[in-house]
């Protein structure tokens, strides 16, 4: 894994899923839709640099979309990139597209990943702005505890999520950026730790532990930040 110094920082690169069935066909009724044929080509064709660590929500187009980024990933007994699956990386809306399946369903279809953090059925609390934000903030905490020991994480999540996670305009599929984490000095401003929620336009505090979208400024950051 890659380490970090100060003039380094640790870099959290947040990609939203591929094109998958419901964002083409609003009629779609399944749950956990596929990615299209579209999304496969699409997230397939992506270059990207190999991150350490891989946090991916329990959905079938995350999980795709992570197999399609990073192909090691099909073996994970041969593979240097280390994956968790992240039950709070699931999406923030109560659409049936957002129902995940089992347990030992993904199991059976994906035995390369852990899932042991993952509940046996789908029974999830229903989403609310309230607890999408308590799950970002625990999000935020974890990622920033595990930027001490991988200085490149790629979080693979949905677009109602991250707009509960950082700052900023609407992902669209497939999109991505890489953020930072906010000084202790940044952390106090008001304007850096507030913002509005990208879809609700409400009021928002993206803290604690503020993600702040990286700009490229010296050689070791382009080299690095290919996200």
């Amino acid at each position: 894994m890659s380490s970090s110094t100060p003039s380094q920082p640790p870099l959290v690169h947040v990609i939203r899923h591929g094109e998958a069935l419901h964002n083409v066909d609003k009629r779609n009724r399944d749950r956990d839709p596929p990615l299209t044929e579209a999304g496969n080509r699409a997230t397939k064709g992506i270059k990207v640099s190999t991150p350490d660590l891989v946090l991916i929500s329990p959905m079938t187009r995350t999980i795709q979309t992570a197999m399609n980024l990073f192909p090691d990933l099909a073996d994970q007994s041969s593979s240097s990139i280390a994956v968790q699956i992240w039950p709070d990386l699931r999406e923030a809306h109560d659409a049936i597209c957002n129902k995940g399946v089992a347990r030992k369903d993904l199991e059976t279809r994906f035995p390369q990943f852990d899932f042991s953090e993952c509940h046996e059925t789908w029974d999830y609390p229903e989403n609310t702005a309230e607890n999408a934000t308590a799950r970002a903030q625990r999000v935020r905490l974890r990622l920033q505890e595990l930027s001490k020991t991988y200085a490149n994480i790629a979080v693979i999540t949905h677009r109602g999520f991250i707009a509960y996670l950082v700052k900023g305009r609407r992902f669209d599929v497939c999109e991505r950026r890489s953020y930072r984490f906010a000084t202790e000095k940044e952390e106090n401003d008001d304007d850096i730790r507030k913002g509005k929620h990208c879809e609700t336009l409400m009021e928002q505090n993206f803290g604690p532990n503020v993600l702040i979208l990286h700009k490229r400024k010296a050689d070791w950051e382009i080299a690095r930040d290919n996200f």
